[in-house]
């Protein structure tokens, strides 16, 4: 049934799409650093590492999970559209919960958190500059 809700919200705002600068947008919670979302993290927030499946293979945050933006195919990127119907999964449900997205760099991580927030999702925060950026530059905890 959830699923279907979320279809049908998909299909009928697809056109609004097209409206929307994903990139340019702020339609999510907020920016935040990698050292605020550790300690959201500890609290209990789920970070979401949204880079492909051989990135995330690689080394991650700890204790985040894999729900790729976008996959891999013939060495190109292809969107995930089925994104927002696992994010949802993995958030139980619950399109107030608070999650915490992550990429390499913190460009799409602003995509994702827009798409995100334009489909319902009140709590979702984009940390700023990324794993590679901020995330190991201050030395949090990383796992392979």
């Amino acid at each position: 049934m959830c699923n279907k809700l979320i279809f049908s919200f998909l299909l009928l705002t697809s056109s609004l799409f097209a409206q929307v600068d994903f990139q340019k947008a702020m339609l999510y919670k907020a920016d935040i650093n990698s050292k605020t979302a550790y300690e959201m993290q500890k609290k209990g927030i789920l970070i979401i590492d949204v880079r492909t499946k051989r990135e995330f293979q690689t080394l991650r945050a700890k204790d985040s999970i894999n729900i790729p933006v976008f996959y891999e195919q013939k060495g190109r990127r292809v969107f995930n559209k089925n994104f927002a119907q696992e994010v949802y999964a993995a958030l139980n449900g619950d399109l107030n919960k608070e999650a915490i997205l992550i990429c390499r760099s913190g460009s799409r991580t602003k995509l994702a958190s827009n798409l995100l927030s334009f489909q319902g999702f009140k709590n979702v925060y984009n940390i700023k500059n990324g794993f590679a950026y901020d995330w190991t530059k201050v030395k949090l905890p990383v796992e392979k």
